[in-house]
């Protein structure tokens, strides 16, 4: 019999954890300041949830499995926090402004930051979603918990897409329909950002493909009529079809590959099924192929016009090295200047390999690094408060040692369950759905929103958890 304390821990991390996805998601990504108090309130919650289940966990068991898989969070802490309280950079008055220049540390062989007050924050921030997220991990005890879960943040995902699809037909110039005004004129659905829809997006097809290949797989069903197979393809469409709509060209792409790769599993599925029956395998190939061309014709109709105009821009910088603005001024094509600000940043990072310039300090020190010199209407320099790159920012900011500690972090996880054994799909499809978010972050920043970053946390835990359940059975074990 279970313990009713477990149990009671486990549904106030289920609905913890839905209320976070979900509300993050509609609350601007988590972009706004008031979403940013909020989540830090409820990440704190999230915390005290983590505090309380491995206190009245039985055997305290929970609390030992908590140190064996978040040593790394501890010390990357540790790092972090004395680095907050060594600073590098002092505030001064400059004609009125307040202006930063770099200091000499109290203590140079320690850890510094350039701006401690925004280290604490975001520290604060990051383990509110991580301790959340891990909450997921370390108290769902059953499977069926963990498929409601994963629906529910695929289902919110479906009708934010529904939302932000309606939202572009009728020509909105603004977010909800026009009455919250956006600072950055490609946003979709409730994300300012349209690349940070494109990585909400792949985490959610991946979550979504997950739940409709494990359905398949556990089978039930009289026919595809009568099962979920048909609705949750569907609903993928709609999902999918967001992707090209926000104008997220990469994560087009990225989200391409990916449904091509859940294409031939579905057709190599379909021809093993159906030889092991006895049955022809062509007339359901040629049933997919075709529900996929329809998929296509109608992600090229409702997105035409926000194709076109993409492709015509990548056509254009793709063919022009450089060229003028048009404000008569000198620019440097998009592809030379992504490319200089990463060596920029390298450069930052390289000033302070080891642990950086301190935990959401490059905004305020890239402007020492940035070499840009082409201006706008203005005259004033463009400024970059994000590297558009998060491991070259990672870098800049941790250094090798707090990054590695936090790649560390992310793999700890992956060396329990026995992966050979887990015959769900599920944990496989939720790590590509990881994999693929840490390639894009090469050459964008989705873990600076925060609704993502939620997401690639509680898909590489939920996946992870998910595999050791499915190795053992609902055995009703208190920790993996």
């Amino acid at each position: 019999m279970r313990d009713p304390r477990t149990a009671l821990v486990e549904r106030a991390v289920f609905f913890h954890l839905a209320i976070l996805i979900v509300g993050l998601s509609w609350a601007f990504g988590g972009q706004s300041p008031f979403a940013r108090q909020a989540l830090m309130l409820w990440g704190t919650l999230g915390m005290l949830l983590f505090g309380t289940g491995a206190f009245l966990s039985p055997g305290k068991t929970a609390f030992r499995t908590a140190v064996r898989y978040l040593w790394p969070l501890l010390l990357f802490d540790l790092l972090t926090l004395v680095s907050a309280f060594n600073p590098s950079m002092q505030s001064v008055m400059r004609l009125g402004t307040p202006s930063f220049v770099v200091v000499d540390p109290l203590y140079a062989w320690l850890p510094s930051s350039a701006r401690p007050d925004l280290t604490l924050r975001e520290l604060w921030q990051f383990n509110g979603i991580v301790l959340s997220c891990f909450n997921g991990f370390l108290f769902l005890q059953r499977r069926r918990r963990i498929r409601t879960l994963l629906a529910v943040i695929a289902g919110n995902a479906l009708v934010l897409a529904i939302f932000g699809t309606l939202q572009k037909l009728v020509g909105a110039d603004g977010l909800w329909f026009g009455l919250v005004a956006s600072p950055q004129p490609l946003f979709f659905s409730t994300f300012i950002y349209h690349n940070h829809w494109g990585a909400f997006t792949l985490l959610n097809l991946t979550a979504g493909l997950a739940l409709l290949f494990d359905a398949w797989r556990r089978g039930g069903h009289r026919n595809v009529r009568h099962s979920p197979l048909l609705t949750g393809a569907l609903a993928l469409v709609i999902l999918a079809i967001s992707l090209p709509l926000s104008a997220s060209r990469s994560c087009t792409v990225l989200g391409a590959a990916l449904l091509l790769g859940a294409l031939l599993h579905a057709c190599a599925r379909i021809i093993r099924d159906r030889r092991r029956g006895g049955q022809s395998t062509w007339l359901a190939v040629s049933a997919l192929l075709l529900f996929t061309l329809l998929a296509l014709g109608a992600t090229g109709y409702l997105g035409r016009r926000v194709i076109s105009e993409r492709a015509r821009l990548t056509d254009q910088q793709i063919r022009t090295a450089s060229g003028l603005s048009e404000f008569g001024t000198y620019r440097d094509s998009y592809v030379a200047s992504r490319l200089r600000v990463y060596r920029d940043t390298w450069r930052m990072a390289q000033a302070r390999p080891y642990t950086g310039w301190g935990l959401e300090s490059y905004a305020t020190v890239f402007r020492i690094y940035d070499s840009s010199y082409y201006t706008y209407r203005d005259r004033f320099r463009a400024r970059f408060s994000e590297a558009h790159s998060d491991w070259l920012q990672s870098l800049a900011e941790s250094g090798f040692v707090g990054t590695g500690l936090l790649v560390l972090l992310g793999l700890v996880p992956l060396i329990g369950p026995a992966w050979r054994k887990t015959g769900s799909p599920i944990p496989r499809y939720l790590l590509t759905g990881c994999g693929l978010l840490l390639v894009y972050a090469w050459v964008e920043f989705p873990f600076a929103n925060p609704s993502v970053m939620t997401g690639f946390w509680i898909s590489l835990y939920l996946g992870c958890r998910y595999a050791g359940l499915d190795q053992r059975g609902e055995a009703g074990q208190t920790s993996p």
